[in-house]
């Protein structure tokens, strides 16, 4: 870990981080600052051969990306339990979460092969733990007999994620999803990882944000503007006590 540290191609990233961290009053410890710092370099790194993110400079990554993930952090100061990120893609908001809480575990599902190579490079890089990456659909993941040898064989060399028997079905403290369009049918299944005091954040613009609070048979808390964001908000709602069992 002290390539984290020591590494002169990060301090761009790691000023970056600390201005993000600044903005937002999180304090995090120099380990946590060098784990983003790496994450935000590969990114970088990785983004010029294949399509990460269309946001390409780093003063942008840093107020998108790794600015409303860890806006999230603050908002709802998750401590521990399952987070599983939808749609991770470069890992936001996933990676950043874990990194600010690292006694949360979490599991990152993308089924793009190139985003879930780049998100296990980031894990490994990192030397990140209680974390799986999985080239899994949300309705793979809620299934409970969908098991698959891979992700079986990660759960095994990873005991932090304990997979039970597949599925993450009224598991999760903590479902994230950003940057992916919401149906009804995704909504249905984010509420199924749902545990019963589980909590689900949605990054979405207001408008969305409003169609949603009154069809959804979710209790939502009121919309929280996205710093340095002029219509995107994050959405935090749990499932109504009459559908929890």
């Amino acid at each position: 870990m002290d390539s984290l540290h020591n590494n002169p191609s990060t301090k761009e990233y790691r000023e970056l981080i600390d201005r993000v961290l600044s903005e937002l009053g999180l304090l995090l410890d120099e380990h946590q600052t060098a784990q983003l710092a790496a994450h935000f370099s590969l990114l970088v790194h990785w983004n010029r051969r294949i399509n990460l993110t269309s946001v390409r400079r780093p003063e942008d990554i840093a107020v998108r990306h790794f600015g409303e993930s860890l806006f999230l952090v603050k908002l709802l100061r998750p401590e521990t339990g399952l987070l599983v990120d939808v749609g991770s893609g470069a890992g936001f908001p996933g990676l950043p979460i874990k990194i600010a809480c690292p006694a949360m575990t979490a599991v990152l599902l993308e089924p793009t092969t190139k985003k879930m190579a780049f998100l296990k490079e980031v894990i490994r890089r990192c030397e990140l733990t209680g974390i799986e990456a999985r080239a899994e659909r949300l309705r793979e993941a809620v299934h409970e007999e969908a098991v698959h040898e891979e992700a079986v064989q990660d759960a095994m060399n990873d005991e932090a994620v304990n997979r039970d028997s597949g599925g993450l079905a009224g598991r999760a403290a903590l479902v994230t999803l950003r940057a992916v369009a919401l149906t009804p049918d995704l909504l249905s299944g984010l509420k199924k990882l749902l545990a019963p005091d589980g909590r689900l954040a949605l990054f979405l613009g207001q408008e969305d944000a409003v169609a949603i609070q009154s069809a959804s048979g979710m209790d939502w808390e009121s919309p929280a503007p996205i710093p340095h964001s002029e219509r995107r908000v994050i959405l935090v709602g749990k499932r109504r006590s009459e559908e929890v069992s």
